[in-house]
């Protein structure tokens, strides 16, 4: 790829793409654009060719991956390289990008040396191009921020992009995409099957049927059956009951008795078939019993349909492992935040004041400041968890207290409207904004902003949200009404927690905490949802 191949970095924090932005700039890469949702990337990719674009999954307005839709189904777009660079690492997520055309897929934090191979790889091999004169000293600047080994937020103004002709658009690579299972028909082929008979000839008969889809083992007694078992990865067994010294039933036996052999399945093949028989095998934990001789067909899909169930119950084994291993670490987590996370952020703070008391040049200066934000946001998001953390332990303990209702809402009416520009979102109360109540403020900032942010997201362009405040006995209740219906299946659900209503990258923590924030402070929230309109009321008591 050409150096003066445009590039477009999206991401709602304009730490992160300032950091992108220093990697590519130690690559070479110096004609960068910068978008903080995929709604201000669409608009100025229809102005301005690009060449790549590296996104960010969740973002306000327009997702990195409904970016990324637009852009496959865009003529002019459809074969450009897309980055997506995400905290998103569960393999549903990673499925659903490489299903939208996704071309790699970078996991936040991240080191300059993996997103530097990954970039490469994707993009190809980098042809050398004139560095634009007017961007040299700016770049430099910002190059030196990548000196760290792991990307971490920064701010810094953006680069204003360069004049420079668009390169054309390089064709994509080979998808890289980290963290996808395989299909299961790929599994399957992949599947080792052991064939236990005294008999060479039948050996031979069954293994020549099914060697053109599994790896074949054999055994011509129950004692090697076991040892083979024992010593490599099996699959399935199909084995005789008719043999010498061990029969096909002691054997089974012994398999099933061993842990490390009991969960492989067993089909008895044996000209063996009265009812007494089929019922002692399935006794001794066999999966299925064939009489020979089988016909090839029936051997198959008999054979392809007990290890497809059993790769299922495989599955299902290690995702409750990870749901077990996932709540101990959630716990680890948690103590992990409370007791080790904020005393180094603290130090950081406290070294970033000293910092600015020193003489520092502008740009000194601004690396501070940047480092700065980056441990007040970071520290600001942990009280936040915690704070959750607390609510749903019973442990949070309140402080209420009057505080103008009608402030804060007009406060955090006007952020929204401020993030969500592009979409000419309007706030409007009708009947009045004075209204006192009793509470947290900060704590109702946070939730109203919430509940605010969510109502934008489901209005349509140019849409209208009413915030509402109605005084009741010993209380008041704000409802915020908007454009747009909660899709039937999440409204009994709307309030719990990890529920998304469906929405690409959403977490479900959102209207959960919001709950959780209402109750404490002894109110209550609801949802009603229908007629093209949704409306969320906060009753909360008043001063």
């Amino acid at each position: 790829m050409d150096k003066s191949a445009s590039i477009l970095i999206v991401d709602d924090y304009l730490l992160i793409r300032t950091s992108v932005r220093s990697v590519l700039a130690e690559l070479g890469f110096f004609n960068v654009y910068q978008a903080d949702n995929g709604k201000t990337a669409q608009d100025l990719m229809r102005k301005q060719p690009i060449d790549v674009v590296i996104g960010d999954w969740n973002m306000p307005v327009m997702s990195g991956i409904e970016l990324l839709k637009w852009m496959r189904q865009d003529e002019r777009y459809s074969k450009v390289p897309f980055m997506m660079l995400t905290a998103e690492n569960n393999p549903g997520s990673v499925r659903t990008a490489l299903q939208s055309g996704v071309n790699a897929y970078m996991i936040k934090p991240f080191t300059v040396h993996s997103f530097s191979t990954k970039f490469l790889s994707m993009t190809g091999p980098l042809k050398d191009a004139p560095v634009p004169s007017a961007t040299i000293d700016d770049v430099d600047e910002v190059a030196r921020l990548s000196r760290a080994q792991v990307v971490k937020p920064g701010v810094v103004a953006p680069a204003a992009p360069a004049a420079a002709e668009p390169a054309p658009a390089a064709a994509p690579a080979a998808t890289d995409v980290i963290g996808l299972d395989q299909p299961i028909e790929e599994k399957l082929k992949k599947c080792t099957v052991l064939v236990v008979d005294d008999v060479p000839n039948n050996i031979e008969v069954i293994a020549g049927t099914l060697k053109d889809d599994y790896s074949i083992k054999v055994a011509i007694s129950g004692r090697k059956a076991i040892e083979i078992a024992q010593a490599f990865h099996i699959d399935l067994i199909l084995l005789d009951i008719m043999m010498p010294n061990m029969d096909g039933f002691e054997t089974c036996r012994l398999l099933k008795a061993d842990p490390a052999t009991a969960d492989i399945p067993v089909i008895f093949l044996t000209a063996r078939d009265s009812v007494d028989d089929v019922v002692a095998g399935l006794r001794l934990g066999a999966v299925d019993y064939v009489a020979k001789p089988a016909d090839p067909t029936i051997l198959k899909a008999r054979l392809s349909a007990h290890l497809t169930l059993s790769m299922v119950m495989k599955d299902l084994k290690r995702q409750n492992e990870l749901l077990v291993e996932n709540a101990h670490l959630r716990e680890d987590v948690e103590r992990m935040t409370q007791h080790d996370l904020k005393n180094p952020i603290a130090v950081a703070l406290q070294g970033t004041q000293a910092l600015k008391d020193s003489k520092l040049s502008d740009k000194q200066r601004e690396h501070v400041e940047m480092i700065e934000t980056a441990a007040t946001d970071a520290l600001s998001l942990i009280n936040r968890t915690l704070d959750v953390y607390k609510m749903e332990t019973g442990e949070y303990q309140p402080t209420l207290v009057p505080f103008d209702l009608g402030e804060v809402l007009v406060k955090c009416a006007q952020q929204t409207e401020a993030t969500f520009r592009s979409k000419n979102i309007r706030f409007e109360f009708p009947n009045g904004r004075a209204s006192d109540g009793l509470g947290e403020p900060i704590l109702c900032y946070s939730m109203f902003t919430n509940l605010m942010k969510n109502a934008a997201e489901a209005s349509p362009m140019d849409g209208k949200v009413i915030v509402d405040i109605a005084p009741g006995y010993g209380c008041v209740h704000v409802v915020i009404d908007n454009l747009g219906e909660v899709p039937a299946s999440m409204r009994s659900r709307f309030f719990d927690k990890y529920s998304s209503a469906e929405k690409e990258g959403g977490t479900g923590l959102g209207t959960y905490s919001v709950r959780l924030m209402a109750e404490v402070q002894g109110g209550d929230v609801t949802m009603e949802s229908g007629d093209g309109h949704t409306r969320l009321t906060v009753t909360l008591p008043n001063a």
